[in-house]
């Protein structure tokens, strides 16, 4: 299994993230311009669309323990 994550050092910080609207669910949140998004692991489907579209490549999977 896998999560998805923001991996903070990869995002400029410096613009509203376009990711925020390909979401399908809504599950991307950023709280200002100049900070990194965030993402609600209760509605994130791990659908892999911001991973995919990010430019920067700061979305990233990780392996989460299948237990």
């Amino acid at each position: 299994m896998h999560t998805i994550v923001v991996e903070e050092s990869r995002c400029p910080q410096n613009h509203p993230c376009p990711v925020v609207s390909y979401c399908p669910t809504g599950a991307i949140k950023q709280k200002a311009w100049n900070s990194a998004p965030t993402i609600d692991k209760e509605n994130c489907l791990n659908c892999g669309r911001c991973v995919n579209f990010c430019g920067y490549g700061a979305f990233q999977y990780r392996a989460t323990d299948a237990r």
